[in-house]
């Protein structure tokens, strides 16, 4: 494993401190993910650089993550707000034995990852919203954005990005996000060694990864179901060129979210955004 970054000299931001990558690097147990790591203490977005790096022949595995992002993306486009050294922000090379179709799948297997590392270091569970949030108490506290590249038989390969609140109070979140924000500093109501979440993550996404690859998402849909939390719920989903309502009732072998609409036709949703409504 090796670590390239432009960490040295950075001025500490007063809530927090620069990752120490070796710290990370030396625990670390992972078969193929974590082979290298790009570090910065600032970039426009990790998932743009990762996939650069993708571009030019970079091996499965290697890890980009900045302690801030200018352009942070999550999805449908929208702004991933980024504080530097208080989060995790980092992107993944992949190189999936998967056909194209099951592409959507690997967002799904993070999500299962995620959870398991949040749930490490918290008394209370993460729940999953189609596609790819992690929610605490009913609050954002991670998000994923996976990028696929290949044509209609080959996925050449995925850039999966990741983000996380760590150690970012929620007194100092902008007033767009507070209400529906948080973090692990305040469900912890105490700092997290932001090293070891980042290794135990590492370490979740290729465990979940090759699992996905080996055996299916099958193997690992029975988690991903007992933490999806709109089972049963109304929803209005948001799609490009509709809105559709109906009642979540959780999602096929790829990844689809199946609704069902007060006609009780079962609708496949590829993309959109889920909103739940009141009963």
């Amino acid at each position: 494993m090796s670590v390239k970054g432009n960490g040295s000299g950075a001025e500490v931001h007063a809530e927090g401190r620069p990752l120490a990558i070796k710290k990370v690097v030396e625990g670390l147990k992972a078969k193929r993910l974590g082979t290298r790591f790009h570090y910065f203490l600032d970039l426009d977005s990790t998932n743009r650089y990762a996939r650069e790096l993708a571009d030019r022949g970079a091996p499965e595995g290697e890890v980009v993550i900045a302690e801030s992002q200018s352009r942070g993306r999550g999805r449908l486009g929208r702004a991933w707000i980024s504080p530097p050294y208080a989060n995790l922000y980092f992107s993944v090379i992949l190189r999936p034995r998967l056909p194209p179709l099951h592409a959507p799948q690997i967002t799904l297997m993070a999500a299962v990852a995620v959870g398991d590392a949040v749930e490490a270091f918290l008394s209370c569970p993460a729940v999953i919203k189609w596609p790819n949030d992690i929610l605490v108490g009913g609050k954002k506290l991670a998000g994923i954005l996976a990028e696929s590249s290949g044509s209609s038989t080959t996925i050449e390969f995925v850039i999966l990005g990741i983000g996380v609140n760590v150690n970012w109070p929620q007194r100092l979140m902008p007033d767009m996000i507070r209400d529906r924000a948080t973090s692990l500093l305040d469900l912890r109501q105490s700092s997290v060694d932001r090293e070891a979440f980042f290794r135990r993550l590492i370490q979740d996404l290729d465990r979940c990864y090759g699992v996905l690859e080996e055996r299916g998402f099958g193997a690992l849909a029975p988690v991903w179901e007992s933490r999806f939390g709109l089972r049963g719920c109304k929803v209005k989903v948001v799609m490009t060129d509709q809105v559709l309502m109906g009642r979540a009732q959780g999602i096929d072998c790829n990844g689809a979210l199946i609704v069902e609409t007060g006609g009780g036709e079962r609708r496949r949703i590829i993309a959109g955004d889920v909103i739940p409504l009141e009963e």
